[in-house]
């Protein structure tokens, strides 16, 4: 008895693994080339070398007071979120 109770119970165990083997092959999708690396982190926004000079200004997007740098053309920019400052800043 126990004979037939081992050989059913391997008969039973091998079934399983082998349903469960078709199962997976039939749901996982066929690799179709290289796996995509994650996204590298973004580099820390640094300073810019040529600005002239700091000041504090209403950034519109930001909606608050923030840095400004202020460079040889006139221009102002930003530097929490890289927006121009209209016109520039004088």
């Amino acid at each position: 008895m126990n004979d037939r109770i081992t050989i059913g119970a391997a008969f039973l165990m091998t079934s399983l693994a082998g349903g469960a083997a078709v199962a997976r092959a039939w749901v996982t999708p066929v690799s179709r080339g290289r796996h995509r690396a994650t996204a590298p982190a973004p580099a820390p926004l640094l300073r810019p070398i040529e600005a002239l000079d700091q000041f504090e200004a209403r950034c519109v997007p930001e909606g608050r007071t923030t840095l400004y740098v202020r460079f040889r053309t006139g221009a102002a920019m930003c530097l929490d979120c890289r927006s121009s400052l209209a016109g520039g800043a004088r």
